[in-house]
């Protein structure tokens, strides 16, 4: 019987995970990767805890999942009655986790509800889990509570670490375990991504994985067990906070964000996801299904200032690029130095420069997902143009999306502990991760989307239809299925003015 088993480390940059193994630190996962490979992947945005498990466990970016950010505003259902409309506003950080599962949209299936002889431990994603497959549900609520304000990780992997290693020998039938190690990201964001702390709770997952392939060998089903080692996420140091709300309120905006969920006729809401990144939703007490375009986002009366609040924005430091939707599968996408427009049609994403090229890709040009992912892997904002568009795929985004450049962030005043590492951005840090394997890599560039279908063909399961991921690996044949990405150059970008 095949098995899998997926571990992921929390928040770890792939630099500080390669440069340790090269200098022997990690000498299980070194054995581990001998007979299979090392890589990387890219994760999906914005690039943050829970939502960027998503494509691992379902196969499904967040926006295609209904589940744009950590934090979000429902414009459709959201009055302003501070308790009455409580349940329109999310935030994951706090009590609301536990909404996670029955937030995803109702038709995507989990690996859970494919798998039925899973188990995971510390994942925020339990939907189609047995209740007794899901045994660190309240060491999870208490370590993830209590570490955060302690900054003492460690505990959280110790329960993930026995808890594993002891399910890998009581139940003989089981067919997929997930793994989800939280030290490394919360020291991460105390200290910087390879502090002392850090690298220590690596190598103690680095002893988890020596002592799991052991228990695998002992039970005579290691070269039958697919093993994965994954992050969702990496991780930049922060050199300023801009705190995004209260920049707003200093123009004068009345603004609502979290903890503040009431405010007096607030003309905008900021959901910080990361904290690289954030959505805006202008005017949040009018209820509306439709989102506003930047020009109309562009008009003082979106936030009731007397100014034009996006080119104010764009004049900060902190902000990379701003984006919002022009017309359902058309992203507009605006930096200090110019507009570009992102647009969907078909299997096919257009990306044409108009007064700038804010994603930094280059000529205008049309490719596929495949090719995009090909053409960005190392790029600025890695699958840049895919990002946007799965994005704002949800109608829980909010109107006007703002990524934060590297080293600044989008939160300050209530980030307790301070976060003096981030991620959640869709700069390059944070959307490369590392993919380490007991099995040979295809030797082309993946998303973390894509692990969801190769998993399940190990287990013989077929690919449920309607995801993001991709089966372009197969584990045990190196050989990658895709075929090269589809890529047309355009001179002038063929839909201007359409």
């Amino acid at each position: 019987m095949k098995r899998c088993l997926l571990a992921l480390i929390d928040g770890l940059h792939p630099v500080v995970g390669e440069r340790e193994l090269g200098t022997g630190r990690l000498p299980n996962i070194a054995r581990l990767i001998e007979r299979g490979g090392q890589g990387r992947a890219i994760t999906s945005f914005p690039s943050t805890t829970s939502v960027s498990y998503l494509p691992f466990l379902t196969g499904c970016l967040p926006g295609r999942s209904n589940v744009p950010s950590i934090r979000w505003l429902d414009r459709a259902g959201y009055r302003g009655k501070w308790w009455r409309d409580r349940d329109a506003v999310r935030s994951y950080c706090g009590y609301q986790a536990g909404m996670l599962d029955r937030d995803i949209a109702p038709e995507i299936r989990t690996i859970f509800d494919l798998i039925p002889e899973s188990a995971a431990f510390f994942t925020m994603i339990t939907r189609g889990l047995r209740p007794e497959a899901d045994p660190t549900r309240g060491a999870r609520r208490f370590w993830g509570a209590v570490s955060h304000y302690l900054q003492w990780h460690q505990p959280g992997d110790d329960s993930v670490s026995r808890h594993l290693l002891e399910w890998i020998d009581r139940d003989p039938h089981w067919r997929f375990l997930f793994g989800q190690f939280p030290a490394v990201d919360g020291y991460t964001h105390q200290a910087w991504p390879d502090a002392p702390p850090v690298l220590e709770a690596l190598r103690r997952v680095d002893q988890t994985i020596g002592r799991m392939v052991s228990a695998l060998d002992r039970r005579g089903i290691a070269d039958d067990t697919l093993i994965l080692i994954v992050s969702d996420h990496g991780a930049s140091r922060v050199k300023r906070h801009f705190d995004l709300a209260e920049w707003l309120r200093l123009q004068g905006i009345r603004s609502l964000a979290h903890p503040e969920l009431w405010r007096r006729d607030p003309t905008a809401a900021v959901m910080v996801a990361g904290n690289g990144s954030a959505m805006i939703y202008a005017r949040p007490t009018e209820s509306r299904a439709e989102r506003w375009s930047l020009e109309r986002l562009r008009q003082p009366s979106a936030f009731g200032a007397s100014f034009d609040v996006v080119a104010r924005l764009l004049q900060e430091d902190p902000i990379a690029f701003l984006a919002a939707e022009e017309t359902p599968g058309a992203i507009r996408v605006a930096g200090p130095d110019g507009e570009a427009i992102v647009r969907e049609f078909g299997n096919l994403i257009e990306y044409a420069p108009i007064t700038g090229d804010p994603l930094a890709v280059g000529a205008a040009a049309i490719r596929d997902r495949r090719g995009w992912l090909d053409h960005t892997f190392d790029g600025a904002f890695p699958d840049g143009p895919v990002a946007l568009i799965d994005q704002f795929k949800s109608p829980r985004t909010g109107d006007l999306l703002a990524v934060a450049r590297k080293g600044f962030d989008l939160r300050d005043r209530w980030e307790i502990p301070e976060h003096r590492s981030g991620h959640g951005s869709m700069i390059r840090d944070h959307m490369q991760v590392p993919l380490w394997s007991n099995q040979p890599l295809p030797g082309i560039p993946l998303r973390t989307a894509d692990l969801f279908p190769t998993m399940l063909a190990w287990l013989g399961e077929p690919t449920p239809p309607g995801i993001d991921g991709e089966l372009v690996w197969r584990p045990g044949d190196s050989r990658p299925v895709a075929e090269p990405g589809v890529e047309v150059h355009l001179s002038p970008p063929s839909f201007l003015g359409s």
